[in-house]
């Protein structure tokens, strides 16, 4: 079935490559549409295991999956320069799946069962007035949103998650205002287009609106207010900075910090996440020098819950996804409880233009759960190889293990008998993707 609607698309090109001779002989011109036109073929094999025993009293054991992806995006050319069309097509083939496959968003979960998938993830109007300094952008239709606003798309597995709605973007000079209103979702790992769901009623939340304004006056150095709303259900208020302070030709210093506030609106529940608010506080220092780079950061939480262990929820309800750029977002762990703090350091190097390593480590503190002290942490390394006589191509790899708590069935930590330790979660996570990019024309 999959190589069946696979053709789709290729059908389609086919149909559209033997019409252009024609189209030619009889002198037509759609002012640049079709005649500056391109098309991108993507293939994206991923592999990604997850070993850790945190939901182990529920049955669920490794988490194991092995897609392969092919994108097509199609970039149209501009009518007077102003209007637009841009589509592209995912498919997804599975590898293998183990019996937790879904864990790893890689392939569909039709009822248990691990299937590939196609759609079409993004067909979208653009319109552009202007140049790049100074300018006003449109689009209206299904798109990948990447930290937009409060809003992202996912780009760490086989295809990416896209929206439905009208966005804008206003540059003046060193300054940005984008602003955004999406109905429905697609996610990463099915093909289905799905409107937003409150959490705990599943009630229908109508659309979700957000926006940001960012003044970036020397490369590397920015400064970002964000906001976000699900209608009547969940606000979302932000600051997100970093700055370069070049020292030397070679040596930088760097910092960033991020600052997210949560509110339930008069939908919100309290009975998921966290009662009325939430606060998540980011802070990091480090330096660049020549190929290397490191830094060392600390976060706080705040998210009280009764009845539970509150979280600071990054998303908008269920079939959305919440842009959150702290490193508590950790590779195996999220750093988000109540109360919880959090050290986080990195290291990486570029060899050359073509190779970069690092490694990375995160450590969980300051969290209690019915008086019992919780602890988790985190390390692993990664690679990225481009190669310059490989146009295009490039493999990452990631490997480490995680230190968590086992979850009761009601997603509560496990304590031991005698409610005075919990049971210690542990295990490995790996990830390798190779993507491989063409230039059709």
């Amino acid at each position: 079935m999959f190589l069946k609607t696979k053709s789709i698309p290729l059908v389609i090109l086919t149909a559209g490559c033997s019409f252009m001779p024609l189209a030619n002989a009889a002198n037509f011109s759609t002012g640049g549409f079709f005649e500056s036109s391109h098309m991108d073929l993507i293939l994206q094999n991923v592999w990604m295991l997850n070993t850790t025993d945190q939901l182990a009293d529920q049955g669920v054991g490794d988490q194991n999956a092995w897609a392969q992806a092919v994108h097509l995006n199609w970039e149209s050319g501009w009518i007077w320069d102003t209007v637009g069309l841009d589509a592209s097509w995912y498919g997804v083939a599975k590898l293998y799946a183990n019996d937790a496959f879904y864990g790893r968003d890689l392939v569909r979960d039709n009822n248990g069962h691990a299937e590939g998938f196609n759609k079409l993830g993004q067909i979208y109007g653009k319109g552009r007035w202007g140049d790049k300094a100074q300018h006003l952008y449109l689009w209206a239709g299904w798109k990948d949103m990447y930290k937009f606003g409060t809003l992202t798309s996912s780009h760490s597995r086989a295809t990416p998650s896209t929206w439905e709605g009208i966005s804008s973007e206003v540059a003046w000079n060193d300054f940005t205002v984008r602003g955004a209103i999406v109905t429905r979702f697609s996610e990463r790992d099915e093909p289905e287009k799905r409107r937003f769901m409150t959490l705990s009623s599943g009630q229908q939340i109508d659309y979700i609106a957000t926006g940001d304004a960012t003044w970036s006056p020397s490369k590397g150095t920015r400064i970002t207010y964000v906001m976000g709303e699900a209608k009547d259900y969940l606000l979302r208020h932000g600051i997100e900075a970093n700055a370069r302070l070049p020292v030397t030709d070679k040596f930088s210093l760097l910092t960033k910090g991020v600052f997210y506030y949560n509110r339930g609106l008069s939908a919100w529940e309290g009975t998921r996440s966290f009662n009325d608010d939430a606060e998540h506080l980011y802070l990091q220092l480090g330096y660049q020098y020549g190929g290397s780079e490191s830094g060392i950061g600390w976060s706080k939480t705040r998210a009280p819950l009764d009845n539970g262990l509150g979280n600071f929820y990054w998303h908008f309800g269920k079939n959305s996804r919440g842009a959150f750029n702290s490193p508590a977002d950790g590779e195996g762990n999220d750093y988000i409880n109540d109360g919880e703090q959090m050290i986080y350091a990195y290291s990486q190097y570029k060899f050359s233009p073509e190779l970069m390593a690092g490694i990375y480590g995160n450590y969980g503190y300051g969290v209690e759960y019915q008086n019992v002290a919780l602890k988790e942490w985190e390390y692993g390394g990664y690679f990225l190889w481009s190669p310059e006589a490989i146009k295009g191509f490039s493999i990452f790899a990631g490997v480490g293990p995680s230190y968590s708590w086992k979850l009761t069935p009601k997603k509560t930590p496990s304590l031991t008998d005698d409610k005075r330790n919990f049971n210690r979660a542990k295990g490995i996570g790996a990830a390798l993707r190779v993507e491989y990019k063409f230039n059709l024309f």
